[in-house]
């Protein structure tokens, strides 16, 4: 049975004050063992890439040997449409920059062969830059109607290749209103692909989301601050975590679906766990707050029973990375090390 509210209530405050107090006599980063992960079945490096056959090439293999030793088991890759505008009624296949599914072919076979299952997640770019959650089309039936065109075969083919998951959408908070839509692209989907489904909401999205009963998961983008100053301590990031892990599961609850995190990731820079969203090129590189962050991800999502899995955000099919790059990647970074302490 459920405790009353005010007693949920108390019992959370002496949690977030013991937390609090705990972070305030450690903000130094204090040695600890491997993050605690036993229950994270979806154990997931987003691969990405913005070419045609960039998926194809022999870095992107390569990515493949260096993702696998990090223990993951699923692989999800980004596929990307793209529109002139925010208001545009067509997003659109870019012979340059969606990948080709030749390419893409090659490089299932080849997570294949090392043990990693390919999810598909879709997502829709505009050609001038700018967040996908501004899209608003200004003809919804046209744009849903081209929308499920680009998705269909990408679903198709995550079929015939068994993938564990396909992601409906990404981030299109602009949408959210068209909830029929939604619910008719969810259908013509399962029509050609009978894994799970998931629409991968972003952070401050996921509440609005009216079609989760349709769906077989609940997927968050995770980019929720975690920290309030630059270079905390382990500690302290957990505690930070404490508040968005007692929204995720109210989601959890109120969906009777469990919680994907669809992405999360942080920027190798000094502050990444302020703003994980933004990336500043300005800001010092920091790898050793990047996996710090690791570390809490994993912490505190370890055990977790409603949470079906992390991931992350993201490796580059290009190969870039290493300890002076300020980006997402944790290729050759500690944040690698942090994964395949706690994965492995």
């Amino acid at each position: 049975m459920p405790a009353p509210r005010g007693r949920r209530a108390g019992r959370t405050l002496r949690s977030l004050a013991a937390l609090s107090l705990i972070a305030a006599v450690a903000c130094d980063r204090l040695p600890t063992g491997p993050a605690h992960a036993p229950r994270a079945p979806a154990r997931g490096i987003i691969l990405a890439d913005w070419t045609a056959n960039g998926y194809a090439a022999p870095s992107a293999l390569s990515a493949l040997d260096a993702i696998a030793r990090t223990g993951a088991r699923v692989l999800p890759v980004v596929v990307t449409a793209y529109q002139a505008d925010a208001r545009a009624s067509a997003p659109r296949v870019d012979a340059a920059r969606t990948p080709s599914a030749g390419a893409v072919r090659t490089l299932v076979a080849a997570a294949a062969a090392r043990g990693l299952a390919v999810a598909f997640k879709p997502h829709v770019d505009l050609d001038g830059g700018g967040w996908r959650g501004t899209i608003e089309p200004g003809d919804a039936a046209a744009w849903f109607a081209a929308y499920r065109a680009f998705i269909r075969p990408w679903a198709a083919l995550a079929e015939s290749i068994g993938a564990p998951q396909f992601v409906i959408g990404t981030e299109l908070a602009g949408t959210l209103e068209h909830e029929a839509e939604w619910r008719e692209t969810i259908r013509e989907v399962r029509a050609v692909y009978s894994g799970e489904i998931v629409y991968a909401a972003s952070w401050d999205e996921a509440a609005r989301v009216r079609f989760w009963d349709a769906l077989d998961r609940v997927g968050v983008d995770f980019y929720f601050p975690v920290a309030s100053r630059e270079n905390p301590g382990r500690l302290e990031l957990l505690a930070g975590w404490q508040p968005w892990l007692e929204r995720l599961e109210r989601l959890h609850r109120q969906s009777g679906r469990p919680i994907l995190i669809t992405e999360i990731g942080y920027p190798s820079v000094n502050g990444a766990g302020m703003r994980p969203y933004a990336f500043d090129r300005g800001a010092p590189v920091d790898v050793a707050e990047q996996a710090d962050l690791y570390w809490a991800a994993l912490e505190a999502t370890g055990g977790k029973p409603w949470i079906a899995g992390l991931w992350w955000w993201n490796w580059l099919a290009d190969g870039s990375g290493g300890a002076a790059n300020a980006d997402y990647t944790p290729n050759g970074k500690p944040a690698a090390a942090e994964l395949a302490a706690a994965w492995r």
